[in-house]
C-alpha cells in the first residue's frame, strides 16, 4: 500500500453508495489519505463515513458547492505525489491503483490517466476521450435515434477503436481521475465555475498543458452511472457547456 497518493471523493445524498466506494478502497489506500468532501446531504452519509470509516478525512460543507469546488477542497490539502478524483458510485477493482502509480512513475511527462471504466453487468462504459464539441453533444442525446447522432458519439467515446494498449486522449473522466498533486495545484484544480459537468473535460484539458493525458485500459473501476435526463439537470449541463464553449471555443 502506497503511502504518497490521496483521493477525494465529493458526496451528495450518497448515503447508497459511500460505503462501496469506501469499503473498496481501504486495502489500496491509507483510509487518513482519503477525503470525503460532503455537500450538504440531507441522508445518512456523513454519518456512515463517521460511523465506519473514522480515518476518513471527512470535511462537511454547509451548502452544495458543486463537484468541482468540493474536490478543490482536498486538493488544496493534498500533500502527495498522485492525487486520484473518485465518484461515489465508484467500486475500485484489484491494483488499479498501484499499478497506474507505477505506470506513471515510469512516465513523468504523463500528468494525468484514467482506466477501462466498466458497467456493473462487466461491459465496458464508453466516456469521452475527445475534446467536447457541439456534434459530440449532440450526438450523445440522440444516439438511439439518428444513425449520424450514433456516429458522432462513437467518435467521441472511440467506441468504434480498439484501445488495447495505453492512448493518448483530450478528456479523462471525472469518475476516476489519477493525477499528479503538483500539476492539479498549479493549474488551479478544477474551474469551479463549473457547478456539474465539462468540470472533467476543462480540466484535462488544463492539464495537458504540462503533459499527456492517456488512457490505461489494462486494469479498471466499475461505475454504477446512469444518464439523468431530468429538466434541472439538463439545464445545469447546458449552463456549463456554454462555459466550456466561451472558455474554449467550438
Amino acid at each position: 500500500m502506497r503511502n504518497d497518493i490521496t483521493a477525494s471523493i465529493v458526496t451528495y445524498n450518497s448515503a447508497d453508495e459511500i460505503g462501496i466506494v469506501l469499503g473498496s478502497l481501504k486495502d489500496k489506500l491509507p483510509l487518513d489519505h482519503i477525503y470525503v468532501v460532503d455537500n450538504a446531504s440531507s441522508d445518512d452519509t456523513v454519518n456512515i463515513v463517521k460511523r465506519d470509516f473514522p480515518q476518513v478525512q471527512l470535511i462537511e460543507n454547509k451548502e452544495n458547492a458543486g463537484f468541482g469546488a468540493g474536490h478543490n477542497l482536498a486538493i488544496k490539502e493534498a500533500d502527495s505525489k498522485y492525487h486520484i478524483v473518485i465518484n461515489p458510485d465508484i467500486e475500485v477493482n484489484g491494483n488499479v491503483i498501484d499499478e497506474l502509480a507505477a505506470f506513471m512513475d515510469e512516465n513523468p511527462d504523463i500528468v494525468c490517466a484514467c482506466p477501462k471504466i466498466l458497467n456493473v453487468d462487466g461491459t465496458e462504459q464508453h466516456l469521452p476521450k475527445y475534446d467536447p464539441k457541439f456534434k459530440y453533444l449532440f450526438g450523445g442525446h440522440f444516439e438511439n435515434k439518428l444513425k449520424i447522432a450514433k456516429k458522432w458519439r462513437a467518435e467521441f467515446t472511440r467506441s468504434n477503436e480498439e484501445l488495447t494498449e495505453v492512448t493518448d486522449v483530450a478528456h479523462c473522466t471525472g469518475c476516476f481521475m489519477f493525477a499528479r498533486t503538483d500539476i492539479l495545484k498549479k493549474v488551479g484544480g478544477f474551474d469551479e465555475r463549473y457547478f456539474l459537468y465539462f468540470e472533467d473535460a476543462d480540466l484535462t484539458r488544463m492539464l495537458r498543458k504540462h503533459g499527456r493525458a492517456v488512457y490505461y485500459p489494462y486494469y479498471s473501476v466499475t461505475h454504477k452511472w446512469k444518464r439523468d435526463n431530468n429538466g434541472k439537470n439538463t439545464k445545469i449541463a447546458l449552463r456549463s457547456m456554454i462555459k466550456y464553449f466561451l472558455k474554449w471555443g467550438y
